[in-house]
């Protein structure tokens, strides 16, 4: 399984072996680079060695002083959609949580494949069930409370989707069902709401048994849409994952484990035998 930090290191590895080879072509030093753009030559090798990316300015100077100023803004436009693709919790959720449920790539996408290692997926939570988990992401990442509008706007988005002509295909590890982020009541009912659920035509519903064989071991949980982007669920960051190559690894991943995976009566046993866990 790639890593899902690659997509945004390959980006800044490009920037920075761009920049040493610019450097190179120029027959310049670290330190000569360095005294042309005003700067301690450690800057120029922390560059380099991608311990310091660089601000625009930086790759302007750079370029500059190699005498390729042209190339300057394909590389800082690089440098910024890298940015993009490795976005920290802290900085995604900055406008709060309900700003955070607002997203086109819902409305674009057309089939969607979701893997949940541990929370129950977001398409189909109950509102009691969304209020609690929001709840739980707000006291755990120290945000604004915004939880009731972000509740209606997560509601509202999933409806879109389920209600609507999208292809939603959802894999869920068993051990999830007894993995209560909510109160009991609100995850018994999210439970119950998955056994009404399951059996619509345009939702695929699995669950892969805890003893289930399997060739691909439990990953981070992790959206598709389409096969043009990956975003995977970190405890630090959400991951945009955009190169095809790695877009084919999630999807095949995908493809594996729901054959390991339990359907239609088989999967509602299987949700009975965790309700009965909470009523015990």
């Amino acid at each position: 399984m790639t890593l899902p930090l690659s997509t945004a290191e390959e980006a800044h590895k490009a920037v920075a072996d761009r920049l040493m080879r610019m450097m190179e072509d120029a027959d310049l030093s670290g330190a000569r680079l360095a005294a042309l753009c005003g700067w301690d030559r450690s800057k120029t090798h922390r560059i380099i060695n991608r311990k310091t990316i660089p601000k625009p300015v930086d790759i302007r100077a750079w370029c500059a002083a190699c005498g390729k100023p042209e190339e300057a803004e394909a590389l800082i436009e690089t440098t910024r959609t890298a940015k993009t693709l490795y976005v920290q919790w802290t900085q995604y959720l900055k406008g709060g949580l309900s700003k955070a449920q607002h997203s086109s790539i819902y409305q674009e996408t057309r089939a969607f494949r979701v893997y949940s290692c541990g929370v129950l997926p977001g398409m189909l939570q109950t509102e009691p069930y969304a209020r609690g988990i929001l709840r739980t992401i707000r006291h755990f990442r120290n945000l604004p409370d915004d939880v009731e509008d972000a509740v209606q706007a997560r509601l509202e988005r999933s409806d879109d989707v389920i209600q609507g002509s999208h292809q939603v295909s959802i894999l869920m590890e068993e051990s999830a069902l007894y993995m209560p982020m909510t109160e009991l009541p609100q995850h018994a009912g999210q439970l119950e709401h998955f056994l009404s659920v399951i059996g619509r035509p345009n939702l695929s519903f699995g669950i892969i048994p805890k003893m289930s064989r399997r060739s691909v071991w439990p990953i981070e949980t992790f959206y598709a849409f389409d096969d043009r982007e990956v975003q995977v669920e970190t405890l630090t960051a959400m991951v945009r994952v955009t190169n095809p190559s790695e877009i084919n690894v999630y999807l095949s991943a995908f493809a594996q484990m729901a054959r390991a995976a339990v359907y239609g009566p088989k999967a509602k046993a299987l949700i009975r035998t965790a309700l009965d866990a909470c009523e015990a």
